[in-house]
């Protein structure tokens, strides 16, 4: 990527400042904790996750449910986003950024309620603002950012949203990886 392009792409991620906020502030206010820290799982942030891509102009949309009687919705949900390249590869760097939190602990702990963001000194703190979300966020943006622009890029840009990874990743990576042809699933 040559420098006037980088720039331009950066200067795109600067204007999406508001939009990254108000995503985090959403984000937090669905907590995600699976059955082992007695949550019903990623469903529900799943579900405003691929709305939200969806908003955004991703159109390559996929999911890798996870069978898991554990949980209401019955599956732990995976997403995945395919940014294509300009050209016939399949060739694709992969982001992977989880949906599950842990859990806030001690209420007494915190000086605010945990899943309502705020700002303290120009710094976003709510339960997952870091553990995962900021990439997350950084991520979607940075495609966003790359597909409002209508640059092509010489691999295609993959982005994995899964859950579980706080407890094992039993539920979320393993699935992907043993997903044959993760590229060619169809998309929702």
């Amino acid at each position: 990527m040559n420098g006037e392009l980088f720039e331009r792409i950066g200067r795109r991620i600067d204007g999406y400042r508001r939009a990254m906020i108000d995503l985090q502030t959403a984000l937090t206010a669905i907590p995600a904790l699976g059955p082992e820290n007695g949550g019903d799982g990623e469903h529900r942030k799943a579900a405003f996750l691929t709305e939200y891509l969806g908003r955004s102009g991703f159109t390559d949309i996929r999911q890798f449910p996870a069978p898991d009687e554990r949980v209401s919705s019955g599956t732990r949900p995976n997403i995945v986003v395919i940014v294509p390249t300009a050209g016939p590869t399949t060739d694709t760097t992969w982001i992977l950024t989880h949906m599950d939190i842990v859990p806030p602990g001690d209420p007494a702990l915190w000086e605010t309620d945990p899943y309502q963001v705020h700002l303290k000194e120009d710094r976003i703190c709510g339960r997952g603002v870091e553990d995962n979300q900021q990439d997350l966020v950084a991520s979607l943006f940075a495609a966003k950012a790359i597909l409002d622009e209508g640059v092509k890029t010489p691999r295609n840009i993959g982005l994995v949203f899964v859950a579980d990874e706080e407890t094992s990743s039993r539920w979320a990576l393993p699935i992907c990886l043993r997903t044959p042809k993760i590229l060619s699933a169809k998309p929702i």
